[in-house]
C-alpha cells in the first residue's frame, strides 16, 4: 500500500470526515490526533472517540456505509498519510492481515465509543479532563499540545467554566501548566492516579491489541 500513501499534516479543528458527506480518502495519524464527535441538532458535538497513530480516521469506509457515522476533526495538529478509499476497499477484498488487523480496531474501538459514553455520565469533570490529557499524551511523542480550555469544553460537551475549575485543580497539584495557546502534561503518574477508571479499561483494551498485533 506504500505507493499509494499520500502525506498530509492536519491543523486543530479542521474536519476530515463529517457526517453527511462520504470521502475519497482515509486518513491514518502519524503525529496528530482526531476526534470523533457526534453532533446534536443545534450543531454543539461531544467526542465519543480518539484516533492516533493506532488507528484509522474514516471507519464507515471500512464498514461499507456511503454516509459517515461521525464528524472526525482534529484535536492535535500534526502529519499523516492520506490513502484512497478505492485502495482500502482493494486490501480489505483481499482478506489479509491487514484486514483482520483492521476488523480487529474497529472493534475495540466501538467498545470506547461505549465507555465514552458511560463515562460521560458517572465521572467527575476533574477526572474525565485528566481521562482525556491521558488519551492524548498516549498517542504523542511530547508533553506539549496546542488545546485550548475552550476546544476541551466543546470536546467533554461541558461549561467552559467547568474546565477552568478542573484546569485549576491540576495546576494547583502540578500536574500540569499551561502555556500560550495549549497545555503542557508535567506529571504523567499523577494524572493517571487522578483519572477515571474509563481510562485505564480504554488503554487496556489498545494495549491488548498492540500485544496481539506484534504477534502476527
Amino acid at each position: 500500500m506504500r505507493p499509494h500513501l499520500k502525506p498530509s499534516s492536519t491543523r486543530v479543528g479542521q474536519e476530515l470526515h463529517s457526517r453527511s458527506s462520504s470521502d475519497p480518502d482515509v486518513f491514518f495519524p502519524v503525529d496528530t490526533v482526531s476526534a470523533l464527535v457526534v453532533e446534536g441538532p443545534e450543531g454543539s458535538g461531544v467526542e465519543v472517540a480518539t484516533v492516533g497513530n493506532e488507528g484509522m480516521v474514516g471507519l464507515p469506509a471500512f464498514v461499507e456505509s456511503a454516509i459517515v457515522d461521525f464528524k472526525a476533526i482534529t484535536q492535535v495538529a500534526g502529519n499523516g498519510f492520506l490513502m484512497p478509499r478505492r485502495i482500502l476497499e482493494r486490501e480489505l477484498a483481499a482478506k489479509g492481515t491487514f484486514a483482520e488487523h483492521l476488523d480487529e480496531y474497529t472493534e475495540v474501538l466501538l467498545l470506547c465509543v461505549g465507555q465514552s459514553c458511560f463515562c460521560s455520565r458517572r465521572h467527575r469533570q476533574l477526572e474525565r479532563s485528566a481521562r482525556w490529557l491521558l488519551s492524548i499524551h498516549d498517542r504523542l511523542p511530547r508533553t506539549e499540545f496546542a488545546v485550548t480550555q475552550d476546544f476541551l469544553a466543546q470536546m467533554l460537551g461541558v461549561r467552559r467554566a467547568t474546565i477552568t475549575a478542573a484546569v485549576k485543580a491540576m495546576k494547583q497539584r502540578k500536574l500540569i501548566s499551561t502555556v500560550r495557546g495549549g497545555l503542557r502534561i508535567l506529571d504523567p503518574e499523577g494524572l493517571r492516579s487522578i483519572a477515571c477508571d474509563c481510562y485505564r479499561s480504554v488503554r487496556g483494551e489498545y494495549d491488548a491489541l498492540k500485544k496481539e498485533w506484534s504477534r502476527s
